[in-house]
């Protein structure tokens, strides 16, 4: 039986792997050194190298192959989509329970004469990560917070960890024997008070919440023509068919600004003086291009806008979006402090979650954003696109208390095309100060955290906590055959971990 090869779950009917192939596996390197007057050499160690092969790849065309006989431009066109990619894909042969990580090399020979002959193409095939991986995954649940993983490959193999919060902690530990664990927070320590230092004013998830506890903006409502401006003069609201997100389901008039759109406040109940908020968007690139944005707003007591940070593609006809952030002072005078362009290869998926904070802790301010390709990374495990920016506010101009919350979501009055912008979350914290007597809670009731070894990332309900990791953990493996992992603080957490068996 002809074997064919799978590559990101995608096959080509009329492309076969030549008989005789034969699957290089175990590419060790042995390092030595001559010594001089000594017979043979020193032994140095061995290395696991990256593996270079040539894929030889039979194209069956003529009456009886599928699709019929094929053109050479047909075929090459259909190879191109193929094995087109910038990043490692799984490469799998449709006979075998495994797969490579792996990228393709040209160039790509064909015959200039396809029609009824016998063509195959050699495919440069490059492996950086060298390891065979299961086809299919496997996990296990923890009882009595011990898990057991058993890895049936040949190699250790990463995993990945996720825990659901059952009550509020300090850290969280996985341990795999006494050397290896991987902890965010701290300890909780005898003499210290446990004690949330960052709590939130309101933590809103529209898929949980909807549009509960938030009020229109009236309708005579402008927020002026700079890039986090427009009209919200009758727009509103409604929740995504995925019941993910809330977005603009009539946008309303416009006579101040070229732009309408739909906009909601919040009180806080009380005045806030350090704070971060979390602006959580989705991008839904796939439904086309044009004008448009989404913009978070800080009030403060007297009803004057603080800050705003903005998502917002003012091209017509293309995708050039940016990140903007504006820090008013108490007279309404604008300062633009952080504008980033998006790099255009970000705009190549077609959904993405982007995270955007602004955090003001005494005279520093501090903007954080990253996106996930939800795409290729639908459970939000791997922060790509990450900036971080921290601006001075010398002149104290940016310090009053903050009282009230807006979002606002709007396009182009002149145009019919936009880009779809959706809410999927806003939140504010108080930062309270941090006292030598507390150990910070910093995992609450129902927090998913989600922990990838390969990846190297850890997050928490998406947000990525790298600076939470212990500086003594790391991000351990599981060796071959069964290893048995320990979670801590006890009946704290309900963990599951998963992990692919990996072969040399």
């Amino acid at each position: 039986m002809n074997d064919t090869i799978i590559v990101n779950d995608k096959t080509l009917p009329w492309l076969f792997v030549q008989r005789g192939f034969k699957i290089p596996s175990f590419n060790f390197a042995v390092k030595t050194e001559k010594v001089e007057g000594r017979p043979g050499s020193v032994y140095q160690g061995r290395s696991l190298d990256e593996i270079q092969f040539e894929l030889p790849l039979v194209i069956s065309n003529d009456h009886l192959a599928h699709s019929g006989i094929k053109s050479h431009d047909d075929i090459l066109n259909e190879l191109v989509k193929f094995f087109n990619y910038d990043k490692s894909v799984k490469l799998q042969f449709k006979s075998k329970e495994w797969y490579w990580n792996a990228y393709f090399e040209g160039p790509i020979e064909l015959f200039s004469k396809t029609e009824n002959s016998i063509n195959i193409v050699n495919l440069k095939v490059v492996l950086t990560d060298p390891y065979k991986y299961s086809a299919k995954g496997s996990k296990n649940t923890a009882i009595s917070d011990a898990v057991s993983v058993v890895n049936t490959g040949t190699a250790d193999t990463p995993i990945v960890v996720e825990a659901r919060a059952l009550k509020d902690s300090t850290n969280f530990l996985i341990a795999k024997g006494e050397q290896d664990y991987f902890m965010i927070g701290k300890s909780e320590d005898a003499y210290r008070v446990n004690k949330d230092i960052e709590p939130f004013r309101f933590n809103d998830e529209f898929n949980t919440v909807g549009l509960k506890n938030w009020a229109y903006m009236p309708n005579d409502t402008t927020f002026g023509n700079l890039p986090d401006g427009g009209d919200a003069m009758g727009g509103k609201f409604a929740l995504s068919d995925l019941k993910e997100s809330i977005y603009p389901s009539e946008w309303g008039n416009n006579t101040k600004t070229n732009w309408h759109g739909a906009a909601l406040y919040k009180s806080l109940g009380s005045s806030v003086q350090d704070f971060r908020i979390r602006f959580k968007v989705i991008l839904r690139q796939h439904a086309g291009v044009g004008p448009g944005k989404a913009v978070a707003y800080v009030v403060d007591e007297n009803n004057r806008t603080m800050f705003s940070i903005t998502y917002v593609n003012t091209a017509v006809d293309k995708n050039e979006s940016s990140i903007i952030v504006y820090a008013y002072n108490e007279h309404g005078e604008a300062r633009r402090i952080y504008n980033r362009l998006i790099p255009f290869k970000y705009h190549r998926a077609k959904n993405a979650h982007v995270f955007m904070y602004l955090e003001r802790k005494g005279q520093d301010i501090k903007i954080t954003n990253f996106r996930y390709d939800i795409d290729t990374d639908p459970n939000r495990t791997k922060p790509i696109d990450k900036d971080v920016v921290v601006v001075r506010d010398e002149g104290k101009f940016y310090q009053r208390p903050a009282r009230i919350a807006r979002m606002y979501v709007g396009k182009s009055a002149k145009h019919t095309n936009y880009m779809a912008i959706n809410i999927l979350g806003f939140s504010l914290q108080e930062l309270l100060p941090k006292q030598s007597d507390i150990t910070p809670i910093e995992i609450r009731q129902g927090d998913l955290i989600q922990i990838d070894t390969h990846a190297q990332s850890v997050t928490i309900n998406g947000d990525d906590v790298l600076k939470l990791k212990d500086f003594g953990s790391n991000y351990f493996n599981v060796e071959s055959g069964h290893n048995e992992l320990v979670i801590s603080p006890p009946e704290t957490f309900d963990t599951t971990v998963k992990w692919q068996d990996r072969w040399l």
